[in-house]
């Protein structure tokens, strides 16, 4: 009997913990993406605007500067770059477990 109320509590516990996380925007399960650019030193002095998945602009990176993108979900995703006559664009993983880094390869168009 006592063995049969643990386990109940338990399973209790549990529920409201997996509830709280969900209903609270997921943020046990989102990550943050350094993102920064590789090419050659004309394409590096532009001034980038760096968006995920066709979304808005998150930010703007020129030569070896870093952006750090936050509240992103667990799985893939694509990272942009564009200005007017270049662009590139990089496709990564996010996993649970480990912080990533992005380098996006910049060229002319």
């Amino acid at each position: 009997m006592s063995k049969n109320i643990l386990t109940k509590a338990l399973l209790v516990l549990v529920v409201i913990t997996l509830s709280a996380v969900l209903l609270t925007g997921c943020t046990f399960f989102s990550k943050t993406v350094t993102v920064k650019l590789s090419g050659n030193d004309t394409a590096l002095a532009q001034n980038y605007s760096i968006s995920v998945d066709d979304g808005e602009s998150e930010g703007f990176l020129t030569g070896t500067e870093t952006l750090d993108i936050t509240g992103l979900s667990i799985g893939n995703h694509t990272f942009k770059a564009t200005v007017s006559g270049y662009s590139g664009e990089k496709k990564a993983f996010i996993s649970g477990l480990w912080s990533i880094t992005a380098t996006i390869p910049v060229a002319a168009d």
